[in-house]
């Protein structure tokens, strides 16, 4: 029987972690079942101050300890099979997801990374923007073009990331900076992985699935879209300096096309100015803030701060 490494990567996930665990032992019995796989589970707890050690363990998943950032702790989670399986702590999964995911790697050696389609469940919040975020990630922006993949959850042939020695090595020959601050190693796996993984193999090389989805609770305030775009924008700028030669596959494919806004309803379109709003102001604090830290500040950014309004657990809400 063939063995798949799943591991469920968390950071303080007590309030979501028991149903995201729940909802995934459901999808990997219903591939054992449908694929006859076996599954080697674990949970990586990344330097947790609250409960998530121990809700892991009551729920049946060995758990190991890692200090460092999500990168490290995905990195603690790479064991021997043909592909690894790699999941966020905030999510529930539907019964198949798993088993499209692996159905697409067993079917395709050359596949690299399968992910599954990402569902936002709708809003708590009745603002004008909570529902503009909501269909941003529910529309994908109103593209169709998907060269990246998420990592919410996904499967992967290699996880390979450089190693400290190598991160080093490149942000010595850097100048410091506070805000970007190079020496701190790689915070974000997808973007880094997608850049090399479309260079080395092509577009093919990374699927959605057409069936399996997955739930998330999307950012609802102004507070948490500019998080997560101050978090996207440095890391993408972190990574053009730190490896120059990954910048030519982002320019040729990394640009989302709002090609499918034309014909969405009105009043899609008048939420996306309201995104379109909102994303100029996160440009602008953006603009201000990497200033700020450069150039007046004496203690570096915190490049990390928390997003409430998504550690929520999504399992309230059914798909329609």
């Amino acid at each position: 029987m063939t063995t798949i490494p799943i591991t469920v990567v968390a950071k303080n996930e007590a309030r979501a972690l028991a149903r995201c665990l729940e909802s995934l032992s459901q999808a990997c019995e219903h591939a054992t079942a449908e694929l006859g796989l076996a599954f080697d589970r674990l949970v990586v707890a990344d330097d947790c101050r609250d409960d998530t050690v121990g809700i892991a363990r009551s729920c049946g998943w060995p758990v190991v300890t890692s200090t460092g950032g999500k990168v490290s702790a995905q990195l603690r989670g790479v064991r021997p099979g043909p592909f690894v399986l790699f999941s966020d702590a905030d999510l529930r999964v539907e019964p198949d997801t798993v088993t499209a995911l692996c159905e697409a790697m067993l079917r395709d050696p050359s596949l690299q990374v399968a992910m599954p389609p990402k569902v936002p469940v709708p809003p708590r919040r009745r603002t004008v923007l909570a529902h503009a975020l909501h269909l941003y990630n529910l529309r994908r922006g109103h593209s169709s073009q998907r060269t990246w993949f998420s990592g919410k959850l996904f499967a992967i042939r290699r996880y390979e990331m450089p190693s400290v020695r190598q991160m080093k090595a490149r942000a010595e020959a850097l100048p410091d900076d506070r805000f970007y601050d190079y020496a701190a190693g790689m915070r974000i796996d997808d973007i880094y992985l997608s850049r090399v993984i479309v260079r080395d193999h092509g577009l093919g090389s990374i699927v959605e699935t057409s069936r399996g989805q997955i739930w998330f609770r999307a950012p609802e305030t102004f507070v948490g879209m500019y998080r997560y775009y101050r978090r996207m924008r440095m890391e993408l700028e972190r990574l053009d300096r730190l490896f120059p030669e990954t910048r030519a596959v982002h320019r040729r494919h990394g640009r989302r096309r709002p090609d499918l806004l034309a014909s969405a309803p009105a009043r899609e379109r008048m939420a996306w100015q309201v995104f379109e709003f909102a994303l100029r102001l996160c440009k602008v604090l953006y603009f201000v803030e990497r200033h700020y830290y450069q150039r007046i500040s004496r203690r570096p950014c915190d490049p990390w701060p928390v997003v409430e309004e998504t550690k929520e657990p999504p399992w309230t809400v059914h798909p329609r």
